[in-house]
This record gives structure tokens, sequence and C-alpha cells, in this order.
């Protein structure tokens, strides 16, 4: 007889429940788990795995306990928004204080950001890159004619809120990291 045959159906449905609230949760951890709590729940009645698994609790508590125990074990993985932060306002500010040189290196940052998937830092980039081609453009088509003003506005302002949408996105998804 396999384990999961000796399994009632309401500890497989648990186990089922519980291995899906762990999948944020690295490998190893979460075999270990399920492992630990299926072989608790092997060979009982569905009455007794009822009872056992109103023991244990809700799945998603013990996915929450286990997530805080690896943080606490390796706090550098614990994503520090410090970065991201610093990148945005490298992005923002580099703009205006120092054309051209401090927006570049605000896109430097966020090309080697550890923390962002490459599909992230890729959109960034690219969003920022074409703002900063709109604003010139605008600057450019209209600084000859008499909307000259509108073509100074979009310059100062399009960069700035797009920056400004891309750092927040940037803040977001620091440390949802994926395949790089």
């Amino acid at each position: 007889m396999t384990t999961s045959q000796s399994r009632s159906v309401a500890a497989q449905r648990y186990l089922g429940e519980l291995d899906a609230a762990l999948a944020a949760a690295p490998a190893a951890l979460r075999t270990e788990i399920v492992s630990d709590i299926g072989a608790s729940l092997d060979g009982l009645s569905d009455a007794e795995a009822r009872a056992r698994i109103e023991e244990l609790g809700d799945p998603r508590a013990i996915a929450a306990d286990a997530s805080a125990q690896v943080r606490s074990m390796n706090p550098d993985r614990a994503a520090s928004k410090v970065y991201p932060t610093i990148t945005a306002i490298v992005l923002i500010v580099g703009w205006y204080v120092v054309p051209v040189l401090g927006w570049i290196a605000g896109l430097v940052m966020i090309g080697v950001g550890s923390e962002w998937t490459s599909a992230v830092r890729r959109r960034s980039i690219f969003t920022s890159i074409v703002a900063a081609v709109v604003a010139i453009g605008a600057l450019l088509f209209f600084r000859t004619t008499e909307f000259g003003l509108v073509g100074l506005a979009i310059f100062l302002v399009v960069p700035f809120i797009t920056n400004i949408f891309v750092g927040a996105s940037l803040r977001a998804q620091w440390g949802a990291r994926g395949p790089v």
C-alpha cells in the first residue's frame, strides 16, 4: 500500500492546500513540511484526519510561519526597500539636477538591481528612455514655434511623471525575483 493510498480524502485535500500555500517557499522546505505533516496524517480515518487537521490549523497560517522562519534565518533575503528607493530618486531627480548623467546613473542602477527580474529591468529602462525621447522630441519640435513653452513644459513634466511611475513600480517589484 502506498502512502497516498493510506491517506484519507480529508488528509489528501489538506495536503494539497498546504502544498499550494507553500508555493512561494523554498522547494526543500515545502517538501519537508508537506512530508512531515503527511506522515502525521497517514493511516488515519477520515474523522481522525479531520480532528488532526483541526489541531494543525489553516495551511496558510503554516505557510506564513514557514516564511517568517525563512526570513528570520536569512535576514538578508528579506529585501530592503532602500536600494529601489534610492534608484527611483536618482532616476527622477537626476533628470534635473545633473542632466543626462544623473538620469543615466538611475538607468544603470536599474540595470544592476539584482532583486528585479530581467523583464522588469528591461521594461523600466525602456519606459524611461521612451519618456526621455518624447520629451526631447517635443522640446525640439516646439522650440521654433509659438508653442515653445509647451515643448519646454513637456520636456520638464513627461520624464518626471513617467519616472515617478517607473520608480513606484520598481519599489513594488523589488524582491520578487523570478528567472533572471
